[in-house]
């Protein structure tokens, strides 16, 4: 689990962006590759996926070589949506405020109707994993 409440510095978040978006295992060359950032050198690419990885967001799950040498094969740990609402659970007060975040999120979709076939959906979902677990 992420450490608890533990917020993203803008670069770590931005690596993370490049991992949420790119749907395929990444290592470090291939981040210094991309040269996303001119500043992003060898080092504080590496610097940055030690943090992640220590917060739990970034994951191994292979070795690549690249000439003489191998680098770790990485993919996020959790997607963007449930990093965000790890932050948002431990940012609310008890469960009533965790109720009123989700309230408030359903009440920013427009199409009122839409949302509330999807949280049906999602209602019935989560009743039949508790099922599932419970066997």
């Amino acid at each position: 689990m992420v450490a608890k409440g533990k917020k993203l510095t803008k670069s770590e978040e931005q690596m993370m962006d490049i991992f949420w978006s790119g749907g395929k295992p990444l290592t470090s060359v291939d981040i210094v590759n991309m040269k996303v950032r001119d500043t992003w050198g060898n080092g504080l690419v590496h610097n940055i996926i030690r943090s992640l990885l220590k917060k739990e967001l970034l994951e191994e799950c292979g070795i690549e070589r690249y000439k003489t040498q191998y680098a770790r094969k990485l993919r996020p740990a959790m997607t963007k949506e449930e990093y965000i609402a790890k932050m948002m659970f431990h940012r609310a007060d008890g469960k009533e405020s965790r109720y009123k975040v989700m309230l408030a999120l359903a009440k920013e979709e427009e199409d009122t109707d839409e949302m509330i076939r999807d949280l049906k959906e999602i209602i019935q979902e989560l009743r039949e994993d508790v099922v599932v677990e419970q066997k």
